[in-house]
């Protein structure tokens, strides 16, 4: 079955707010949601550099076991603004990209990722969340995960764990074989976060992790490759592999709104199928509608349509125990109903929601606005949200006899905070 239409609405279980991490001197921050940070030298630290020209970060270094094919890099954090471009810039003989995200902060693709003449293995275990305007440049597979490790074929380890960075010594120029997620659940979750939405690639696209969301979005590619646990094990990486989720269990959550459409195929060389564990969500009202190769008996297109009546089961929270503390963060930010919990610095909370279009934090020092791009109000109280909702800082002005706020460094830039009482966005 594909198909698993949800259960009643769910009673909302407030926002969760995704965390950012202040801007530092190795920061790229041209623009508002753009925060490249390679991790430095010293435990953890590949070698990756960062340079700018134009819109574009170019992604340097690295670390190169043997000079062979394997490329790794490592981040404090990685997300794109949108209208950027984060380019891998590989030298000769490179066929992988491997890189991780080990600061405690989800990645928010809202810009270009770009590897040409490789694949590209890239993990953060604290989420990752594709904005309507993500989009990739990949020539070759682009494979995104929530695990804590990816293994290779020899049995050496590039874990995203920052207790366990040791293991870089093991890193070689074998195949990446499998995607590992460690101990107890739940795990990062992979969000695409609206209609607007669209991935591809012509090889494979895989995307795995603790839990799935598909709202609307578009993905395309020869074979895709869509996985979710919540009790840990590995999912394969290895391209031709009949069943890649042979190594997991527990049954997590991969689900998709009204207007999603999944297609493999276009000739390549891998057979064209859609590979998903375990069975697809959707909401009340809603229906799968698939298409299957009739030689291979695989399924090569998935479209779901209808009408979101009930909406969606909340995604599991990711277990935040390998964020580093000591990396400093500023809890401005993100909601999101299926965002990571991670730790908070005091005295800063979620932020709670003021209007329709626009939600606040107050943290006994200033208050700061954000915005949604859309609404943000379920359409009954106490009730979920459908999709995801990002909510960026916006200016704003200071009401007429009321003192100046204190300003703040948000991702590099300088920032003055708005008011507590503002009258709409």
């Amino acid at each position: 079955m594909l198909c698993r239409p949800a259960g009643s609405p769910l009673l909302a279980r407030g926002f969760l707010a995704f965390l950012m991490l202040m801007g530092s001197a190795g920061s790229i921050a041209y623009a508002q949601s753009t925060n490249i940070v390679a991790t430095p030298s010293g435990p953890g630290g590949l070698g990756t550099t960062l340079g700018t020209s134009g819109n574009t970060t170019n992604i340097t270094g690295g670390t190169r076991p043997g000079s062979g094919p394997n490329l790794f890099h490592s981040f404090n954090q990685f997300s794109v603004g949108a209208g950027d471009v984060a380019a891998f810039v590989n030298p000769g003989g490179v066929s992988n990209v491997i890189s991780r995200v080990i600061g405690g902060s989800p990645s928010n693709i809202n810009g270009t990722v770009q590897a040409l003449n490789a694949n590209l293995f890239f993990i953060n275990p604290s989420g990752i969340v594709f904005g309507p305007s993500a989009h990739l440049n990949v020539s070759g597979s682009a494979y995104f995960s929530t695990a804590q490790q990816l293994r290779l074929s020899d049995g050496g380890i590039f874990t995203a764990s920052t207790t366990l960075l040791g293991l870089d010594s093991t890193l070689s120029a074998s195949s990446p074989a499998a995607f590992g997620f460690l101990g107890q659940g739940p795990y990062g979750s992979i969000i695409l976060s609206s209609s607007s939405t669209v991935l591809q690639t012509g090889a494979v696209l895989g995307l795995m992790g603790g839990g799935i969301q598909i709202n609307g979005s578009k993905i395309s590619a020869q074979r895709v490759i869509l996985g979710s646990t919540s009790s840990g094990g590995e999912m394969s990486v290895q391209p031709t592999v009949g069943n890649p989720f042979s190594g997991v269990s527990g049954n997590g959550q991969v689900q998709a709104l009204p207007g999603t459409l999944i297609v493999a195929g276009g000739g390549g060389v891998i057979p064209a199928s859609i590979d998903v564990t375990p069975s697809v969500t959707v909401p009340t009202g809603s229906r799968i509608n698939t298409t299957t190769n009739s030689s291979t008996q695989r399924v090569t297109q998935i479209q779901v349509v209808g009408v979101n009546l009930g909406g969606l089961p909340p995604l599991a929270t990711a277990n935040a125990a390998n964020v580093n503390p000591a990396n400093p963060v500023e809890p401005v930010a993100f909601l999101n109903r299926a965002a990571m919990v991670l730790p908070q610095e005091a005295p800063a909370q979620p932020a709670p929601l003021l209007t329709s279009r626009c939600a606040a934090r107050k943290d006994g020092a200033f208050s700061s606005l954000v915005q949604a791009s859309r609404d943000v109000t379920p359409s009954q109280p106490g009730r979920s949200l459908a999709a995801p909702v990002v909510l960026e800082e916006v200016g704003g002005t200071v009401e007429p006899g009321a003192p100046a706020a204190p300003a703040a460094h948000i991702q590099g830039q300088t920032t003055a905070q708005l008011m507590e009482s503002w009258q709409g966005c």
